[in-house]
């Protein structure tokens, strides 16, 4: 919002002599003839969403707005000596003028990467126009603990009086992901012979998974079983086995914790790698 200042000058003459005097400095709040503002549909990103954001530009003016331009910088945030851009425009862009479709009127340029950029043909005096589009998570977004995303969009017009900028601010989702990976050697395997169980547990997340305990169910259930995790053996009275059923930790032992996921960003190319965290148990038998 700007502010007109303004003073007036007084000339006259007294006594032969001329004089001046200046009178005090008025000042007025001039508002933008449009007011522009910017809503993400959800607050929270993981790996790889699509958001879907909405531009809302109300006309407050006695007059039709013409060439409405709205510029959406997409999160771009510097870098080193260069810049990243934490959204990819996903298409789908729509336009509603009080309520009604009206994407005819609606130019989309976004041939540009770091930078998105719509213009309204028109918008009628008191009219509200809605811009709906989507938005990737890319590569370059960062993913650790209370990241976030804040784009930021710019709005101009013919009109001397429009101007404005809103942004929107997404966090990432906050916790553990966690995804679990059990294989069997050898392939096959001779009745009595040992058999090995490997189970990996990776957490994807950016938060420790707490109180972790593994439960696993063997049919044919396996003799004499030995527990390893993280290559290190596993006391028979830190889990228990019956009737085929492993469960490790022991429901009366503390749980077991998975920690977070390390999120890494090359320093050349500023894409942000997600390495797991990760425990894994090795159970033996003999079947």
């Amino acid at each position: 919002m700007a502010t007109i200042e303004n003073f007036a000058t007084v000339r006259y003459t007294s006594g032969g002599v001329e004089a001046t005097r200046v009178s005090n400095l008025a000042e007025i709040a001039l508002e933008s003839s449009a007011i522009l503002t910017k809503t993400p549909l959800s607050p929270v990103y993981e790996e790889e969403d699509t958001l879907t954001y909405i531009l809302s530009i109300q006309n407050t003016s006695g007059a039709a707005l013409t060439n409405l331009r709205v510029e959406d910088d997409l999160g771009t945030f510097p870098f080193g000596t260069t810049e990243l851009t934490p959204l990819t425009y996903a298409g789908n862009a729509i336009l509603l003028i009080d309520g009604q479709i009206a994407t005819a009127q609606l130019d989309v340029d976004s041939s540009s990467p770091s930078e998105l950029i719509f213009t309204v043909a028109s918008l009628p005096a008191g009219a509200t126009a809605n811009i709906v589009y989507n938005a990737r998570i890319n590569e370059f977004a960062p993913l650790g603990l209370n990241a976030t995303v804040v784009n930021t969009a710019t709005l101009s017009a013919d009109a001397e009086c429009v101007d404005g900028t809103a942004s929107a601010t997404v966090r990432v989702v906050s916790g553990a992901d966690i995804s679990v990976l059990k294989q069997m050697s050898p392939n096959p395997v001779v009745c009595g012979d040992t058999l090995t169980y490997s189970i990996q547990i990776y957490n994807y997340g950016n938060e420790a998974a707490e109180n972790v305990r593994l439960t696993d169910v063997f049919n044919p259930a396996p003799e004499s079983i030995t527990v390893t995790r993280n290559g290190v053996s596993v006391p028979a009275t830190d889990y228990t086995y019956e009737n085929g059923v492993l469960t490790v930790p022991a429901d009366t032992a503390d749980g077991d914790t998975v920690p977070a996921a390390t999120f890494t960003r090359n320093p050349e190319t500023g894409e942000v790698t997600v390495t797991p965290g990760m425990v894994e148990y090795i159970i033996t038998g003999t079947i």
